[in-house]
């Protein structure tokens, strides 16, 4: 994943070059001095170490560009954005940065928590106040309302016997005393009616504490209607019953659970118990082996027998699962589990078939003859030792520099096994030292397609292949990188770079594979720096001048002052002549200094200028004298005469031949 930074006092922005995906499978992580970006659906990370912490600030992805900026914890310019320290420090850098990420994650998550809480505590009384008022309300209002009910009962009576404001006080007592005697009857009426109720109450309870449902004279008429006596109800009795002791929970008890079963029913059974039933785990692992998705069966072979340890048909599986990943020394180590068993039965058969086989492709040949072994092993494994005598003669070959000899004898290797990697991959050499690139490439390409499909599993998952990848990654990884020169020898550099890239990302610290990979990015850049002053010079062929300036400044960034330094030259020579048309005349005195300055950096280094040829030493000169001559022009249109003077006499000493600086000069003083 190429990508460039910038800086200034305050932040760094940091932009990635990710084609042909979307911003949703972007995932970025930012942990104070890492930065580590995921792309999901290329399968595919970067990270990059950074010198001082930093703070997460905007990340923006369109136009296949990742664009990240960090803000700096302390304001200033940085040296460099990485710092220079061992892989295991970096590492280990790594861990604690992410360590205390996550610690200020979990810190935020419980500071929201408790003001969560604080929130809801503080909801929860306001609603019981409000709940107080409002009762306190409805309460207010009932006893207005009993109030009232009591006053207009009193008006009623005093409606209904005719009172008059004239009554007398006697008459008034005796309606106090009428209305005192009607609320004690009705007080009277509402304890006859609770009793009643009580009563009733009691006879029903005494109803349904009585197990005879049916009096005797209600069984008399039913006999009656039946023309007969009615059979007494049946006596209950126990009755014993037993099971089949389960040896496996929430399954059913069977005889056959020892064999393959078939996928059990899991409708009712919880989820984590599914997890931890070996049958369940063996049977999903069946169906990832069938579907060629090795590393999750594995993990639910291990998960089987973690849970029954004498279910050996995982280990002899699991072992099938390595060999099929080319992960050798796991297999071998699964396989003498089950034939350490000594059950000289099919699974026994199986395991050591698998055993010899991989003894032979790592290279173990005579180790995997020894004992008894099927047959079908033993003609894989002859042909392999007889084609490894006619590589190993064919290296012997290779070490005095007899390269024709060598690829007679490689491809006499591959008739005896064509399947023989090293030979194809020592061939493809052979070819290149032979300037044969075209043969040298199907040779390694071959050689590569032997791996490649079993190894990437292995890569995909750190977890596997441990002990057995490392040396099929290596041989992966230079192939690769025979390839890569192969492909830039035939001016394929695209493809060149993509193969070199997939060398980088089995080792990305490989010195060999940086340095392919910036040979051909360099020759990439120039080939792009051409079609853009190619196009920049059509424009200004045009006088579209502020077309091609800007087309002549993309160039100057792709291109290195030290690294491609007469292209560099040449580039701010033509943007000194888009800029004297736009009247830029500061633009134009900034770049003729700039390049003044690069060839006198350049004239300094006695060393170097010693070893540049007379044509390479004169164009130089005659880069300083345009310069000069294009500066002069520009303090000119400025009016500072006196600084274009001094220009011009300077060229002049360069080339005291050249009557036009001479001329120009005159009419200067």
């Amino acid at each position: 994943m190429n990508y460039e930074w910038f800086q200034d006092d305050n932040q760094i922005k940091l932009r990635f070059e990710i084609k042909n995906t979307k911003s949703d499978n972007l995932d970025i992580q930012v942990a104070d001095v890492v930065v580590k970006v995921n792309v999901l659906d290329k399968k595919f990370a970067k990270t990059i170490d950074l010198l001082f912490p930093v703070l997460e600030g905007n990340i923006k992805y369109g136009a296949d560009v990742l664009e990240v900026t960090l803000i700096k914890v302390e304001p200033g310019k940085w040296p460099q954005l990485s710092p220079s320290f061992s892989k295991e420090e970096l590492i280990q850098r790594r861990k604690d940065a992410f360590f205390r990420k996550d610690q200020e994650i979990q810190a935020q998550k419980k500071q929201k928590e408790e003001l969560k809480h604080q929130f809801d505590q503080h909801a929860t009384k306001e609603q019981i106040k409000v709940d107080d008022r409002e009762r306190n309300l409805i309460i207010q209002k009932q006893e207005q309302q009993k109030t009232e009910a009591i006053s207009d009962l009193y008006n009623q009576i005093g409606q209904d016997s005719k009172f008059t404001q004239k009554q007398s006080p006697s008459q008034n007592s005796n309606d106090v005393v009428q209305i005192e005697e009607k609320i004690k009857q009705y007080e009277e009426f509402e304890q006859q009616q609770e009793q009643k109720q009580k009563s009733s109450n009691k006879q029903l309870q005494s109803i349904s504490n009585n197990n005879d449902i049916f009096t005797n004279e209600d069984i008399k008429k039913q006999e009656k209607q039946a023309k007969g006596p009615i059979p007494e109800p049946r006596k209950a009795a126990a009755v014993q019953m037993t099971f089949t002791e389960k040896i496996y929970p929430h399954l059913a008890a069977r005889e056959q659970h020892f064999k393959d079963a078939p996928v059990p029913r899991q409708k009712n059974i919880p989820i984590t118990e599914q997890r931890e039933n070996p049958l369940f785990l063996k049977d999903k692992a069946d169906e990832f082996f069938k579907n060629k998705d090795y590393y999750s069966a594995i993990n639910a072979y291990s998960a089987a027998f973690k849970y029954d340890n004498q279910m050996f048909t995982c280990i002899a599986n699991r072992a099938a699962c390595y060999l099929a990943l080319f992960n050798f020394q796991e297999c071998i180590d699964d396989c003498q589990t089950i034939i350490n068993l000594d059950k000289k039965d099919q699974l026994y058969d199986k395991c050591l078939n698998r055993l010899k086989v991989c003894q032979a492709w790592k290279g173990d040949l005579d180790e995997a003859l020894n004992g008894n072994i099927p047959e079908q092993a033993k003609v894989i494994i002859q042909k392999r030792i007889d084609s490894n005598k006619y590589k190993n003669q064919g290296d012997a070959y290779m070490t005095t520099s007899q390269y024709q000899k060598a690829i007679e004898m490689y491809l006499k290797s591959l008739q005896n096994d064509e399947e023989n990697e090293l030979s194809l991959s020592n061939m493809g050499l052979a070819y290149m030292k032979l300037n044969q690139t075209n043969k040298a490439l199907e040779s390694i390409e071959k050689a590569i397609q032997k791996v490649k499909p079993f190894l990437q599993y292995v890569n995909l998952n750190p977890n596997i292949g441990i002990q057995s990848s490392y040396a099929g990654n290596e041989f992966l990884l230079k192939n690769l990188m025979k390839k890569s020169n192969c492909l830039f020898e035939l001016n394929q550099e695209q493809d060149a770079l993509n193969t070199v890239k997939q060398a980088l990302i089995i080792d990305e610290t490989n010195a060999e594979a940086r340095s392919i990979m910036n040979k051909i990015q360099d020759k990439l850049i120039k080939q792009e720096v051409l079609k853009l002053k190619e196009i920049a010079t059509e424009r200004l062929k045009q006088q579209k001048y502020s077309d091609s300036l800007e087309l002549y400044n993309e160039c100057l960034k792709k291109l290195n002052p030290q690294e491609d330094l007469m292209d560099f030259l040449a580039v701010l020579l033509n943007r000194c002549i888009c800029c004297y048309f736009l009247n830029q005349f500061d633009e134009i005195i900034g770049s003729c200094t700039r390049g003044i300055k690069i060839i006198q950096i350049q004239q300094n280094k006695i060393l170097s200028f010693e070893k540049i040829t007379k044509e390479q030493r004169d164009k130089l000169q005659d880069f300083q004298i345009r310069f000069y001559v294009r500066r002069s022009n520009a303090y000119v249109k400025q009016n500072q005469i006196y600084h274009a003077k001094c220009d011009l006499q300077e060229a002049l000493k360069l080339d005291p031949q050249n009557e036009q600086i001479r001329k120009d000069l005159e009419k200067l003083k």
